[in-house]
């Protein structure tokens, strides 16, 4: 349905048409049950009851007949829980996104200098090496997540990017908002409703979310809706517009990503197995980690109580001797190790802690590194599908509200193409980066600009290779005139 033929339509078929989605809404309550380690199965008494102990015996008369009956307490047993999905969402977030993604334009004339240097400002006035995280992580929890940017009044943010950039495009008209974001997720408590055309181009967005009225007392739930023109807020309970407003950008200004499931669904029963086998194993060694002692016979007396040497009398050829544990905690531990392996390898996720990689000798570097992590990377590159959608996303719509709010740009950022790719982690060795960067330059494979680009060790790429060429200038002139001995 088209958005004329929506608006078209009453406040209450509005609101049921804006949130009808193609994909389920993700069960948020159920998301989190798997994500927060307090709420696992473990801990549910259903699922995993006390245990009934007696603590005290019965007493019987000289005729046998129970004058006070046995006493018995629940007592709670052993729950462990392990935040497996937490570890391993945490390690695919950092080797995603843990280094900033790259930007960079093929194009090098000012106005488009001018763009790129504005939108790493943006990025870095809100903080986006921090959202890109967030977002990332809840996409990979939460199945899904939204960006909305939106503009706040300022001049003091202009003055400080248009003094650095002034040579290039002047400084006036001085610009009175600056750009800032807010994300949206179900763990956050916001429903997500994004609504897309018959061509799956996205054309309107809502996200409903509750908040406490005025008076502090009653809970009120809003939908806001935002479409290429306006954002609209309904209250969802009296089906009415409280507010209605333009957002003066010409694109949508709300960024989205979606998948149809948690990444780590595919290991919720490997971890739940392994709550329960080391939960059980836990109550197993509380209940036989004292020695217990089995007699076949009259014991007569204890002598040396209390004492490093005691004695036991026995009579009658009675027997003691320890129990002893038939059964070998190797199996759990077995178990254990191979349920972890599995969790990890089923979503490529390296095991990285001290005790994993104590045995690997010298650090990870170079082309070890990445054949070590080979799997993670892999993974990257499936996730790449959609974060790095998402982030050109972004980038596009940065770069059309720069024309927007700075109009002597306008034509600059409808022409110019700023282009983000993901970056996955990995640990470079400098000097194997310097020694592969010279090596292509002199065996003319490749350029200076190229070269100083392999180095990797600054970003300023012009500026660094005109420091260069000045250097070698000066070195040339000094061997044709030497000044040395005169």
């Amino acid at each position: 349905m088209k958005l004329e033929e929506i608006y078209a339509l009453s406040v209450v078929e509005r609101i049921a048409e804006l949130k009808r989605r193609k994909t389920l809404l993700p069960d948020a309550g159920a998301l989190m049950k798997d994500w927060d380690e307090k709420q696992h199965d473990v801990f549910d008494t259903t699922e995993r009851p006390k245990r009934r102990v007696q603590v005290e015996d019965e007493e019987t008369n000289e005729k046998g007949i129970v004058i006070k009956p046995a006493r018995y307490e629940q007592r709670d047993v052993n729950r462990i829980a392990l935040p497996l999905e937490q570890d391993i969402t945490n390690i695919h977030t950092a080797f995603t996104i843990g280094i900033e993604p790259k930007l960079y334009s093929k194009t090098v004339d000012d106005n488009t200098k001018s763009i790129l240097e504005i939108l790493k400002s943006i990025y870095r006035q809100n903080k986006i090496k921090f959202v890109n995280k967030r977002a990332v992580r809840s996409w990979l929890s939460e199945q899904e997540v939204a960006e909305y940017w939106y503009t706040q009044e300022d001049t003091i943010w202009w003055k400080k990017i248009l003094n650095t950039i002034k040579k290039i495009v002047g400084v006036t008209p001085l610009p009175t908002y600056k750009m800032k974001v807010a994300l949206w997720s179900p763990f956050r408590g916001d429903k997500l409703y994004p609504y897309f055309d018959e061509y799956g181009d996205l054309i309107a967005f809502s996200r409903e979310y509750t908040l406490v009225d005025t008076d502090g007392l009653n809970l009120v739930t809003k939908l806001m809706t935002i479409d290429y023109e306006k954002v609209t807020i309904f209250n969802s309970l009296t089906s009415t517009v409280e507010s209605e407003f333009k957002h003066n950008f010409e694109k949508l200004p709300v960024i989205y990503m979606y998948r149809p499931d948690a990444y780590c669904s595919k290991i919720k029963t490997i971890r739940k197995r392994l709550e329960t086998l080391l939960s059980n194993f836990a109550d197993c060694l509380d209940f036989n980690f004292f020695p217990k002692l089995a007699a076949r016979g009259i014991v007569e007396n204890v002598l040396n109580r209390n004492t490093g040497s005691e004695i036991i009398q026995l009579e009658n050829g009675a027997e003691i001797a320890y129990l002893t544990w038939q059964q070998s905690p190797e199996m759990a531990k077995l178990e254990f190790e191979n349920l972890t392996e599995r969790a990890y390898s089923l979503t490529n996720t390296p095991r990285i802690s001290f005790e994993n990689l104590k045995g690997t000798g010298s650090a990870f570097s170079g082309v070890s590194f990445r054949y070590a992590f080979m799997g993670t990377h892999m993974a990257v590159s499936n996730h790449a599908e959609d974060v790095e959608e998402f982030l050109q996303r972004r980038v596009n719509f940065i770069v059309s509200a720069i024309g927007t709010i700075y109009p002597k740009l306008s034509d600059a950022a409808k022409q110019c193409e700023i282009i983000t790719e993901v970056v996955p982690y990995m640990i470079d060795n400098t000097l194997d980066n310097i020694t592969a960067a010279t090596t292509a330059v002199q065996g003319g494979i490749a350029s200076k600009t190229t070269g100083i680009i392999l180095a990797g060790l600054t970003e300023k790429i012009d500026e660094e290779k005109a420091e260069i060429e000045a250097e070698e200038k000066l070195a040339a002139q000094n061997s044709a005139f030497p000044t040395s001995g005169l």
